[in-house]
């Protein structure tokens, strides 16, 4: 687990981590506490949706995973 900085758009989260090493197991989970807003956009998009984003100044693709009730976080894998 790796703690990075993340942007989706205009959203801004400096808390998100990074879980598991290789490229097609990389996950990234993003607390809800950090930015309520942004949570509730990820709530509306579904699994398909390619969400461009920077991580850490280097660009990147999620798509979102599920939602973890036990971290009030959304977990997105890397395309």
């Amino acid at each position: 687990m790796a703690k990075t900085s993340v942007r989706i758009g205009a959203f801004e989260i400096d808390d998100a981590e990074i879980h598991g090493g290789d490229q097609g197991a990389r996950t990234l989970s993003i607390p809800c506490k950090s930015d309520p807003d942004l949570c509730m956009q990820l709530d509306a998009w579904d699994e398909e949706t390619s969400i461009p984003a920077l991580l850490n100044g280097e660009n990147s693709v999620l798509y979102r995973k599920h939602y973890d009730r036990s971290t009030d976080s959304w977990v997105m894998h890397f395309a």
